[in-house]
């Protein structure tokens, strides 16, 4: 269970990984037209990755591969290239190091939440040079649902001792808009990401255009919700604007701790094994 948040703790800081932290599309592109070289095919276009990355591994591959895939095979397959892939910090969006220095500093609690495997998103994290900055990474395992599921979200409040009420989430697209609002958190929508479709119909509490500007929001964020911490600090009103929700039902593979969060709302169906 987690623990019962200080008086004093700032609160905590959600990050969806790809498209959100790090421009990943170069990389996981590198890796489809690897897989396509073998499978005799014609290689695929930064850009169609781009909007293909939120959708998940399987669908990427059949996008990419066509008649020529076979998600069982190739899914392990394409994990193993991009473990082999050289990882550059280059690759994070400007301003990611810096800003994670900044909400450390300021006592944030801060994890990754990525439907990315788990076993490939912290080798990930370390390469790019951010794990230090980063209490917890969650990623996807072959026994979890993925995102917009909660139970990610709801795991990585449990690892860093956090409740939904006192959390972030930061994400670049509607998978993770619901997300936030099936975990019962707030949320930030990067607008330099890998959205589908029109960025301006995404729901979220707040926008950002860069990350320089994430600390002063969460911030005015926190104060909003909790006002008598705020000693004077400007506050703003943040309406999600998400809509009605259905009620949440336990996922066969959540914790005890999973099952007694609240959640607004939960996305019906099987989702998708994720790189």
């Amino acid at each position: 269970m987690p623990q019962s948040p200080s008086r004093n703790s700032p609160g905590a800081i959600l990050f969806d990984l790809d498209g959100t932290l790090v421009d990943s599309a170069p990389a996981i592109t590198h890796g489809l037209n690897e897989m396509a070289r073998r499978r005799g095919v014609a290689p695929v276009n930064l850009a169609a990755v781009r909007r293909w990355v939120s959708l998940g591994g399987e669908t990427m591959l059949r996008n990419a591969l066509g008649a020529a895939a076979d998600p069982l095979v190739d899914l392990e397959e394409f994990r193993d290239i991009l473990r082999g892939q050289i990882t550059d910090p280059a690759d994070l969006y400007p301003g990611v190091p810096s800003m994670l220095v900044a909400l450390k500093q300021r006592g944030y609690r801060v994890a990754i939440c990525t439907n990315k495997r788990e076993d490939i998103a912290v080798p990930y994290a370390a390469g790019l040079g951010i794990a230090n900055h980063i209490d917890a990474i969650v990623g996807g395992t072959p026994d979890r649902q993925l995102k917009p599921h909660p139970l990610l979200a709801r795991l990585a409040l449990e690892r860093l001792g956090a409740n939904p009420d006192e959390a972030i989430f930061v994400g670049d697209s509607e998978i993770d808009a619901k997300t936030a609002l099936t975990a019962g958190l707030r949320f930030v929508l990067v607008t330099f990401g890998y959205p589908q479709g029109d960025i301006d119909t995404i729901p979220a509490d707040g926008r950002l255009d860069h990350f320089e500007a994430l600390p002063s929001l969460v911030s005015v964020m926190f104060a909003d919700q909790h006002p008598q911490r705020a000693k004077g600090r400007g506050t703003a009103t943040h309406d999600s604007g998400l809509g009605n929700a259905l009620p949440a039902t336990p996922s066969e593979t959540a914790t005890d701790h999973d099952r007694a969060q609240p959640a607004r709302c939960r996305s019906k169906g099987v989702f998708e094994r994720h790189v």
